[in-house]
């Protein structure tokens, strides 16, 4: 349930609702099928590889453990800043992702 090729990204970003947050941008389109994809991006800028693969292993974490609490049927993209800090409470975090999804994936 991840997105993978360039081409769904740019579909997402695109055709999809943007909504911003402290730390993260999120995207969100809707798709035919049963159930929501993830995209994750983390740049260069972000910091080193540790430090991405940190970021990038968190956000999985956050939608494998919280998959039911947000809509199905939209693939989301979402973007780590690079003003992001280095260190994020998962709560926190959490929270913030959450808030994203539900607003970019809501009835306008």
């Amino acid at each position: 349930s991840r997105l993978r090729k360039r081409a769904e990204f740019k579909r997402v970003e695109r055709r999809g609702r943007r909504k911003t947050g402290p730390s993260l941008i999120v995207y969100a389109a809707t798709n035919t099928l049963d159930h929501s994809r993830v995209g994750l991006t983390v740049s260069r800028k972000v910091g080193n590889a540790t430090r991405r693969n940190r970021w990038k292993r968190r956000l999985r974490e956050l939608f494998r453990r919280n998959t039911e609490e947000f809509p199905t049927g939209w693939d989301y993209v979402v973007i780590v800043k690079r003003s992001a800090p280095e260190e994020r409470a998962f709560d926190i975090l959490r929270d913030e992702l959450l808030t994203l999804l539900n607003e970019a994936s809501a009835p306008k």
